[in-house]
C-alpha cells in the first residue's frame, strides 16, 4: 500500500513514465485526496475519541496481516481511517509498528486516481514521494449505510490535507506530472499563514513549513473536514467533552480547529460549507 524507502526513481523507468504520460495526457492522473490512514496504538481507545469527536466509525473488515481499522466515512467517497497493527508480519504492518514507536497519528496520504493503474505506472514504488504516498479509487462499499453518513458534527467530505517538511521536491514532482496547479495562499493552521496550496476541484493540499512538524519527520500534520454546520460541530465537539482549540472567521468561512493532543497526532479543523 505505501513504499518504505527513500529512493531516488532510477533512469530506467524515466522513458516508461514519459509514455504514460502521454497516455495520461487530457485526463486527470490525481483528482483530489481520498482519505487518510491514522495510525493509533489503542483502536478502541482512538474510537472512543473520534466519536467524542462526532464522528460515527464504520467496522473495518478483519486482515490476514493482523490489521484492524474503523472508517469515518463521507458521501462522496473521502474518509479518515483509524487503523492499528498488533505485531509486524509483512512489509506493511512492520511499517506501521515503527510509525508507532513515535505516537499515533497519521501514516500515510491517499490521492484519489480515477484510473490507479496509470497512476501506479507514472509513480512506481521507487518514486520518492511513494515513501508514504499511494492512490485510491475513492472508498465507498456496498455495505455503507446512510447511518455511516449521519456525523453529529456534520461531517460531510475531508476537503484539505496539511503537509510540512522543508523540501517537497518530490511531491512536487508528482502534482507538476499530474497537472495540478500550486500556488501561494494564505491558509490558517490554525494561525494565519502564506504557504503554497496545491489545488483540485474539490480538495487541496497546504504545504507547510517543518517547524509545524509534530514529531520529526511525519509530513501530515493536519486535515479539514467540511461540515454543513459549524455550530452543529461545536455542539457535539462540547457534548464529547472536547472544546474547541480556536475559532476563526476569515472571508466569511468559519472554522473550529481541534488540537493534535484531542485527535491522535494532528490538528482537524471543522470548516463549514
Amino acid at each position: 500500500m505505501v513504499g518504505i524507502g527513500w529512493v531516488v526513481v532510477a533512469a530506467a523507468v524515466a522513458g516508461a513514465v514519459a509514455g504514460v504520460q502521454g497516455q495520461a495526457a487530457g485526463r486527470a492522473v490525481l483528482a483530489g485526496v481520498d482519505h487518510v490512514p491514522v495510525a493509533v496504538r489503542d483502536l478502541r481507545q482512538a474510537g472512543e475519541t473520534y466519536r467524542r469527536l462526532g464522528f460515527v466509525l464504520k467496522p473495518g473488515t478483519p486482515h490476514a496481516n493482523g490489521i484492524s481499522n474503523l472508517h469515518a466515512k463521507f458521501p462522496d467517497g473521502t474518509e479518515i481511517e483509524l487503523i492499528t497493527v498488533p505485531r509486524a508480519t509483512d512489509a506493511l504492518t512492520t511499517t506501521y509498528v515503527e510509525h508507532l514507536k513515535q505516537g499515533d497519528g497519521p501514516a500515510s496520504l491517499a490521492f484519489h486516481a480515477p484510473d490507479q493503474a496509470v497512476a501506479a505506472q507514472m509513480f512506481p514504488r521507487e518514486h520518492p514521494a511513494r515513501r508514504y504516498i499511494f492512490f485510491g479509487g475513492l472508498n465507498r462499499s456496498p455495505t455503507d449505510r446512510p447511518e455511516h453518513f449521519q456525523h453529529p458534527n456534520t461531517a460531510e467530505s475531508l476537503v484539505s490535507v496539511w503537509l510540512a517538511a522543508d523540501d517537497f521536491s518530490a511531491e512536487r514532482d508528482l502534482l507538476r506530472r499530474s497537472n495540478v496547479p500550486i500556488a501561494t495562499e494564505d491558509a490558517f493552521v490554525p494561525r494565519l499563514v502564506s504557504a503554497p496550496v496545491v489545488r483540485f476541484e474539490r480538495s487541496s493540499v497546504v504545504l507547510l513549513p517543518a517547524s509545524h512538524q509534530r514529531v520529526a519527520g511525519r509530513r501530515i500534520v493536519g486535515a479539514t473536514v467540511a461540515v454543513r454546520s459549524l455550530g452543529g460541530a461545536a455542539q457535539a465537539l462540547r457534548a464529547g467533552g472536547i472544546p474547541p482549540q480556536a475559532l476563526t472567521t476569515v472571508s466569511h468561512v468559519k472554522s473550529v480547529f481541534v488540537s493534535p493532543d484531542a485527535a491522535h497526532g494532528w490538528w482537524i479543523e471543522f470548516r463549514e460549507k
